[in-house]
């Protein structure tokens, strides 16, 4: 627990995490803007249309974030006195992802509150957004998992990352529908899909021919933990190898 204490307060800078929670809160002023101009009988599908497309931002802002669990320490020159801690490489696996999951999470919360916040500020129902906080719960955890190993092995993991949420999720995602299924925020839209009320069109466009579902979008998201950690760890221990 100290080092997983370690990474999330050297991950939790002050002005990183502002500007990451307002990154994060792109969804919730889109939302405030738009509903100007709705339907008050629209708002509960506009919220999900919105945070269905808009919440990409904080797609980039999880990739920002985790990436640099052991990016950083690389880059600062401690990582060496990290490796020499006598602790086995799965314990060191779980404790960064673990660092990574409590930073990231406490920025999805505070992308998700900036869109309940607007939902009162435009007089719809709150609950309308409560679903929101297990899309970027579930989005938040899948993407540490991804982003985390991606920030260990790969010397420019920041560009790759915005690659794959890029090119991947926003547009290749759309053309070829297999790719679909390994998209993060998708995973995590469907398991929003399945606690909404309301899910508007565009949403469901953005959701695709993923499943809508809690338990399938669970399942996945716990699988491509379990794997985050499987590669992690094994990064790790081919190190020791070296």
């Amino acid at each position: 627990m100290i080092l997983t204490r370690h990474l999330y307060r050297r991950l939790m800078r002050k002005w990183r995490v502002i500007g990451l929670i307002a990154l994060a809160s792109v969804p919730g002023f889109v939302y405030w803007l738009a509903a100007f101009d709705a339907n008050p009988d629209e708002l509960a599908g506009l919220y999900s249309d919105i945070i269905a497309i808009a919440g990409y931002s904080f797609a980039i802002a999880a990739l920002i974030l985790t990436v640099a669990t052991l990016r950083e320490e690389r880059d600062a020159g401690t990582l060496p006195y990290i490796y020499m801690r006598p602790m086995p490489r799965v314990s060191l696996a779980i404790s960064s992802m673990l660092a990574a999951i409590a930073a990231v999470m406490t920025i999805a919360l505070g992308g998700w509150l900036t869109t309940a916040l607007a939902t009162v500020a435009v007089g719809a129902d709150i609950s309308i957004a409560l679903p929101g906080l297990a899309l970027f719960t579930g989005a938040g955890i899948g993407y540490a998992a991804v982003f985390v190993p991606l920030g260990y092995l790969v010397p420019r993991s920041l560009l790759v990352g915005l690659g794959y949420i890029i090119v991947i999720e926003t547009i290749l995602a759309f053309a070829v529908p297999g790719l679909a299924q390994f998209s993060i925020w998708r995973i995590a839209l469907s398991i929003y899909h399945d606690l909404a009320s309301v899910f508007g069109a565009e949403a469901a466009e953005a959701l695709g021919p993923v499943d809508a579902g809690v338990g399938g979008g669970v399942a996945k998201i716990a699988g491509t933990l379990l794997v985050g950690l499987l590669v992690l760890t094994w990064a790790l221990r081919k190190r020791d190898a070296l």
